[in-house]
Order: structure tokens, then sequence, then C-alpha cells
């Protein structure tokens, strides 16, 4: 009964024009559960679900892309941008792009170019440009190809895909939603950003060795009217035998519902090469535990299964001081943040517990007045009847 009182009450009254062929707005009968230790089929549809599903043509709404890159010297956010997410009179033709950056040194960066309508390619090789700046990839979804080039910025470099797997949350069970009609996917769950570099106007150029994600966000309404706060972590481990991504997902909805989502995923050493697979991708709180330890630390415990003997995999993280604050036109403010000392418990092969460091960035966005997410974490699941 909850699942279908969820279902009816999130189907999107106001629904975008998706993309034929891609996942978004579909429905979906529960938690992807593979536990196999391969990647059994790989998505298809990652090429088509990252095009826009906004028309830039269209009377109303908004949609962006985030492309964001961090290394030991630099925290890199690339956005590009149709329409005003906190305006109730968005037009997707008014296009912008921007970069925001942080060194080391705790200078930040930031340029901008509006009035420009986003373009696309909806044929393989597919993209996305505003003004000269162009993301690019293909139907093999493993590389992702940036070029620059607004306000004195420049730059070219590719964005691989390493577990050449996508995440959507799927809120009352449909695919993408994060909130009822606010949907996000991640086409780069773990990116590693090399093979270039960018240039800054002081002459600077920055040689990327980086790691990413590639988040991507739309709505035809207003960001505050769908969502009061919401977080998106990507977090990762580093091995020498394996790598763990690890995506947790709460929003609070208007209405003061509460949803969560996450994805584990594993690449790991075989012979010569990564392996990637998929262990879960859900929205089921049975599988999913997140203890608050103190107002900034929390640990997040995902059961095991029978791949892993079902010992359950932790992470243990403290959310660190912002990499970079945005505020849209209506007040809200999107915290990014750049975690370096994540520590985990993870399964592997024969080990009872491998224990990894790990690293990851975080997207916390509130209205006004809202509470920080991350200091009120979501029990999981779907809301619960009142």
């Amino acid at each position: 009964m909850r699942i279908l009182r969820s279902l009816l009450a999130l189907a999107p009254a106001v629904a975008a024009e998706f993309i034929s062929g891609g996942s978004f707005g579909r429905t979906t009968i529960g938690p992807y559960n593979n536990c196999s230790g391969t990647l059994t089929t790989r998505p298809t549809d990652v090429a088509v679900d990252t095009l826009p599903n906004i028309s830039p043509n269209g009377p109303s709404g908004w949609e962006r892309w985030d492309l964001t890159i961090y290394q030991s010297d630099i925290f890199l956010n690339l956005r590009w941008l149709q329409g005003d997410p906190a305006s109730y009179n968005s037009v997707p033709a008014d296009g912008s792009f921007e970069v925001s950056a942080r060194f080391t040194n705790g200078t930040i960066f930031h340029t901008r170019i509006t009035g420009e309508k986003l373009t696309y390619t909806n044929s393989s090789p597919y993209s996305i440009t505003i003004g000269q700046n162009t993301l690019t990839w293909d139907d093999s979804q493993t590389w992702f190809n940036t070029t620059l080039n607004l306000n004195g910025v420049t730059g070219s470099f590719g964005t691989q895909s390493i577990m050449l797997d996508k995440f959507s949350p799927y809120a009352g069970w449909i695919i993408g939603q994060l909130t009822e009609g606010l949907f996000s996917g991640i086409p780069v769950t773990r990116g590693h950003t090399h093979v270039g570099s960018i240039q800054f106007p002081c002459g600077q150029a920055v040689n990327l060795t980086a790691q990413s994600v590639l988040l991507h966000m739309f709505a035809e309404q207003p960001l505050q009217s769908l969502a009061v706060n919401y977080g998106i972590r990507a977090f990762r481990s580093t091995g020498t035998a394996f790598g763990d991504t690890f995506i947790y997902e709460n929003s609070r909805a208007p209405n003061s519902s509460e949803y969560n989502a996450f994805f584990l995923g594993r690449a790991e050493i075989r012979g010569t090469e990564y392996v990637p697979y998929t262990f879960y991708a859900g929205t089921n709180n049975n599988l999913l535990s997140i203890n608050q330890i103190n107002r900034t630390s929390t640990e997040a415990q995902l059961a095991g299964c029978a791949n892993t003997d079902y010992v359950p995999f932790t992470w243990n993280y403290t959310l660190p001081l912002p990499a970079l604050e945005q505020f849209d036109s209506a007040g809200g403010k999107t915290t990014l943040y750049v975690f370096n000392n994540i520590s985990t418990a993870e399964p592997f092969g024969s080990e009872y517990v491998s224990y990894q460091s790990g690293t990851g960035i975080a997207y916390i966005y509130q209205t006004p007045g809202a509470a920080v997410i991350d200091q009120q974490p979501s029990s999981g699941g779907q809301p619960s009847e009142q």
C-alpha cells in the first residue's frame, strides 16, 4: 500500500518532454541488485539520457550539467545551464556557461557567459554546446570530452568513465526523480579527467589528472518549489586491487516527504585491466542505514550480499569546509564539498574486510532558511504514511 501510494503521489504533474529512447520518467519495480561480481549488461541509455530533456526552444523549464573536477591543486566546476532554475518564468533559450575554480591558496575564480542558447547533437557523437564550450560523448559511453573558450579561459581535456554505468534516483519508482518533478542523473559516477589542461586568463595552465563526476539535473518548475533541500554525495575508495564507488542521495520535498537513493559499484583488477560491475542501485532503506555520529560526522552502511558473504560496506565521512558556494536568483544555496579523509571498510574476496581510504564530492542544496541536510539525515526509503 505504501509503495502504491508513493507511486501515485509522485507521478509528475508537469512532465518534461523526455528524450526518446532514454530512461527518465519510466517506472521501475524496485532496487537493482546484481551482486554477481560481473557487469552483466551495460546500460544503453546513458548516451541518450545525457542529452537535453528540456527543449532549448521550449516555453519553460531549466536544465543543467555540472562537470566537477578535483585534484590536489585545483577544484573545478563547469556548468552548462539553460533557463533559470529558481524562476517561475524560466526560458530555456536563455542559456549560460560558467567556470568556477578554487586553488590551493584559497583563491576563487569565477567567470560566466550569458544569453547564449544551448545547441546539441542528438546522434553519436553527441554533444551540448553553449557559446564555444562543448561537452561531447558517443555511444560507447567511455569518454566525455570538453573544450572551453570563454573570457580568456581555454581548455581541452577528456573525462574517462571508469564504471561504465550511470545512476539515477527513482523516488516513487519513477526513474530519475529526486523529488516529485525534479529529475537528476549521474552519467559519470567515477570519472578520471586527464589527457589535457585548462588555462586561465592570468596565464596559469593546469594539467589535469583528476577525479571527476558529471551531474545532470532538470525540471519544468523552479527548484525551490520541488525541493527544500537535497544532498548528492559521490564517494570513491582507492586500493591496489579494487576501488568502490558509493553514491548516496537524500532529499526533502516541500510537503515534508523524504527520499533516499544509493548506488554501489566496484572496479576490480582482473588480469591487466579494471573490470567494473554494480552491486546495488536502489531506494530501499532495508539495505542502507545512516548513523549521525555528531554534527558533522556520519557513518553510512550498505548491506552485503551473497557475493561478499553478506559482509556490509561501511563509509565514515566528516563534512569538510565548503570548496565552493553558489547562490541562485531566489536565494537558494548550493554548496560543493571535497572529501579527502573518508575511511571505508569493504569486503573483498577471501578477506573479511579490506580497509581503504576514500575521497569524494558532495552537492548540498538548501532553500533560504532550510536546515543543512547533512545535519538532519533522512532515514531513507519512500515517504512514510502519516
